[in-house]
């Protein structure tokens, strides 16, 4: 790889991330402007961000989900570049990604925004086929033309303009802080989740989808798919390490299955527990209309035409 510095501003988002930051951002030496927008940390995350490289730019803002601070970064932060990458703190960049990522920016062709995908690291190996790989996200964007929203627990991009992939993946160390950070963090995102599950069940399907080309129309139909499928625990589990083959991946995959039945097993019941808050809201509504009608009954007949009590007089 050439030593001279990608004409690329990289965006990496933190919340007490200092077990991460220091390797995250040392492994960037290759681009020339990274930032760091942090949602407060209470822990050393920004002293370790300006040890690992001391020309970071760090900025704060509180985090309400990923759609919204992504967007906060791009209309904040003041990238010194036309093209931006996206980066948690647990991401790695490995020679080969970085040099696609290189070879993109200066070819960009008509292209507005990329593709990326990620290799999911567990137990110290790549763990392949549990985690549905290749699994797209689009982080790596020509400024102005792209924006974010809200997704479940993540976001999905907003842009008019032609996208593209590339191939080259980069690691994804989600168990970085252990198993019991990963699960603390999974119960937050199948809260996050069941509102999605929902919007995407009262979507149109359209199965025909599934033969599309583009790997992400098809795994947006996969998504409305497994959100009108019912034991979604034992589905996912079937799913990812039968039929995608996760048994190969060895201990870890099987572990890694069972974390993501588990994830599954907390979804299905958050869902039970909402469909019966608004049964029990729909029933009581009735019951405050019913009641409401009932008075509204009594007073007209204990009223006169003229306003005043049809009772008689003492």
């Amino acid at each position: 790889m050439s030593g001279t510095k990608c004409p690329l501003s990289v965006i990496i988002l933190t919340g007490n991330e200092e077990r991460n930051i220091a390797e995250c951002v040392a492994d960037l030496d290759w681009a020339d402007d990274v930032i760091v927008v942090d949602s407060y940390s209470t822990d050393a995350t920004l002293e370790e961000a300006r040890r690992a490289r001391p020309d970071v730019r760090i900025f704060q803002n509180p985090f309400e989900d990923f759609g919204q601070q992504r967007n906060w970064a791009l209309d904040e932060t003041g990238p010194r570049h036309g093209w931006i990458l996206f980066l948690d703190a647990d991401e790695r960049c490995p020679p080969a990604f970085a040099e696609a990522i290189r070879r993109t920016v200066a070819a960009p062709g008509e292209k507005v925004g990329f593709f990326l995908c990620y290799r999911n690291m567990f137990l110290g190996q790549w763990i392949k086929r549990s985690t549905f790989f290749p699994s797209w996200q689009l982080r790596l964007l020509k400024q102005g033309e792209v924006r974010y929203r809200k997704e479940g627990h993540g976001q999905r991009e907003l842009t008019d303009g032609p996208l593209g992939f590339i191939q080259e993946p980069y690691d994804h160390y989600g168990f970085s802080k252990g198993v019991a950070d990963w699960i603390a963090r999974h119960n937050q995102y199948s809260t996050d989740e069941v509102e999605l599950i929902l919007r995407l069940a009262s979507e149109p399907l359209q199965v025909t989808d599934l033969l599309r080309r583009d790997p992400v129309v098809r795994r947006r139909c996969l998504k409305r798919i497994a959100a009108r499928i019912p034991l979604r625990p034992m589905t996912r589990f079937l799913y990812s390490y039968i039929v995608r083959g996760g048994f190969l991946d060895g201990l870890a995959g099987w572990h890694y299955c069972l974390l993501r039945a588990s994830h599954e097993i907390h979804v299905q019941a958050k869902l039970v527990e909402c469909a019966r808050q608004q049964e029990s809201q729909r029933t009581a509504g009735a019951a405050d209309r019913f009641k409401d009608a009932g008075v509204d009954r009594l007073r007209e007949s204990q009223a006169s035409p003229l306003g005043e009590s049809s009772k008689s007089p003492p």
